[in-house]
């Protein structure tokens, strides 16, 4: 059955589901949402894949290398709504891994989550952080060219510090690779940027990824009514960021039916248009129609 809603952005494939993945999949793919489980390093997007093949329709795989897992680190972070430990192992980009899953299967439909990540890396010397934001860049750039090689969109995670400087860093190595990018070039994820980093992006074809958090801030809004319908796409980034009734729970993709009920409110459009369009606009990206 077509999807009513697609998810572009989850991570079923994450411990937080290692529990009852299955029974979340099969009571999402009832509602017919459909969605992308996005790999942040080998272990989870070899996972994203194997958990995709599993199903004949609805569910799909992107792969890549998280800006965060290009270096060692240690985080807390609240599962079930208990503090846990997460810890983060430098991996280089193996090309030839992610090439393996791509010709491994129909149902990997893009290449991330890659970008960068400078909010986590506050905490260290300004020398540090000067070789891991180098370190970053190179890694990004390298899956830049991988998506061109694979002929697969990107999905981008971008996270600042101040004055939007990984979003200017990004657009950088954009742009020095701009002939080389597809005429659907990716998702910039979670986008948290302002209206002129926003048009650049449109300028090079990009669409923009909208989750929970847009229910209950109101940041967003005028960013949400800038950029046209045609140009979002709905996400979740569960299990993190569960919109409003929901917020402070496990996020998962069903939720994302109260991000399109924003996006509709915010833009004064119907809810099922708002729905469908989305709907089309994610599968368009991702070779699907």
């Amino acid at each position: 059955m077509p999807p009513k809603l697609f998810d572009t952005h989850t991570h079923f494939n994450f411990n937080a589901f290692k529990d009852d993945c299955r029974e979340v999949i099969e009571r999402t793919l009832k509602e017919q949402v459909w969605f992308v489980n996005v790999g942040a390093e080998a272990k989870t997007s070899r996972r994203a894949v194997d958990i995709a093949e599993k199903y004949p329709e609805g569910v799909f795989a992107a792969v890549g290398l998280h800006p965060i897992h290009t270096y060692d680190d240690k985080f807390e972070e609240t599962v079930k709504g208990e503090k846990v430990e997460f810890v983060t192992k430098a991996e280089a980009f193996d090309k030839d891994f992610y090439a393996g899953l791509v010709n491994s299967s129909k149902k990997v439909v893009a290449i991330g989550e890659t970008g960068l990540d400078y909010f986590h890396i506050k905490k260290f010397t300004e020398d540090v952080q000067k070789q891991l934001r180098k370190k970053q860049q190179e890694i990004f750039e390298q899956q830049v060219n991988f998506a061109t090689e694979v002929k697969k969109p990107i999905i981008i995670h971008c996270r600042h510090l101040e004055d939007f400087d990984a979003y200017k860093d990004i657009l950088n190595i954009l742009k020095n690779n701009k002939n080389k990018l597809s005429n659907r070039p990716g998702i910039a994820h979670f986008f948290a940027a302002d209206k002129k980093i926003a048009t650049e992006l449109l300028n090079l074809g990009f669409k923009f990824g909208f989750n929970g958090v847009i229910t209950f801030t109101s940041d967003y809004d005028e960013t949400v009514k800038y950029i046209p319908l045609e140009k979002i796409v709905l996400e979740t980034d569960s299990p993190w960021l569960a919109p409003v009734p929901h917020r402070g729970k496990r996020n998962e993709s069903l939720y994302v039916e109260y991000v399109a009920k924003k996006i509709s409110a915010l833009k004064g459009l119907k809810y099922a248009d708002v729905a469908s369009s989305t709907t089309v606009n994610a599968q368009k990206l991702f070779g699907l129609i």
